[in-house]
């Protein structure tokens, strides 16, 4: 069961990365390690305790990331006599919404997750045995991230159910965390698209629809037959008749 939960979380969130198509964000993979503190259910009858917490992700859109990401705290149980633990290990895909605005390095966003936990309680006892067991969990948060040059840092609070039904005193526990993770990228960041050359305008100086040579802004005759004779204006230059040649009278002395 354990195995199968956590094949299915995996497989889940590696095809819903590898579906998207890079755009103009920061689609790099990235791993993430963080840790906080892990504040147990009343009824689990525990003390809060350090959790630590492994991952890897990667933006599928400018405002949507997927991780998977493996969880694990050790609170010890709130009893007299010898020292007692609750130890937790859970897989969880976990997606965030970014409340990406331009210009702005730090984004709030939401967070929401689903995977499988196992424990190790030792709250029932029989024969010196510990009572084990995998069950589904599901999470939900609030942080922030921001951009701290090479990677990210995440800030985030929330909760996170545990559907553990095998406490013959609760069907489920509801535990809070918060704490702070570092996105690490693989790789190098891809270098930005090139900006299109834009395309110069023509103007009237570049145009001369009648083809007279002159053009459009300076053309007073835009309607020139072709092949006539024009001006710097564009206008048909008159053409002037040749002055009459005088025959040459006879000499007469």
């Amino acid at each position: 069961m354990k195995k199968k939960l956590l094949c299915c979380a995996l497989l889940a969130g590696m095809s819903m990365a590898q579906s998207a198509v890079a755009q103009d964000y920061d689609d790099r993979w990235y791993i993430s390690a963080g840790a906080g503190i892990f504040m147990p259910d009343e009824d689990r009858n525990a003390n809060d305790d350090r959790y630590g917490m492994l991952g890897l992700g990667k933006f599928v859109s400018p405002n949507i990331s997927i991780d998977a990401e493996l969880f694990h705290t050790n609170p010890v149980l709130d009893q007299t006599g010898p020292e007692k633990n609750w130890e937790l290990l859970s897989l969880s895909i976990v997606g965030r919404y970014h409340f990406v605005k331009d210009g702005r390095d730090t984004n709030p966003y939401i967070a929401l997750g689903l995977g499988a936990q196992e424990h190790h309680d030792d709250t029932l006892t029989f024969l010196s045995s510990r009572r084990t067991g995998t069950a589904v969990t599901a999470l939900a948060g609030v942080g922030v991230q921001t951009d701290i040059g090479y990677g990210y840092l995440r800030a985030e609070i929330g909760a996170r159910w545990d559907s553990d039904d095998e406490n013959p005193n609760d069907d489920s526990y509801t535990d809070g965390y918060a704490g702070v993770s570092f996105l690490f990228p693989i790789g190098a960041e891809a270098a930005p698209a090139p900006e299109p050359t834009p395309i110069p305008q023509k103007t009237c100086a570049d145009l001369d629809d009648d083809g007279d040579g002159v053009n459009n802004c300076n053309d007073q005759c835009p309607a020139t037959p072709a092949g006539e004779a024009v001006g710097p204006n564009g206008c048909p230059v008159p053409v002037q008749e040749p002055e009459p040649v005088l025959e040459p009278k006879p000499f007469r002395g």
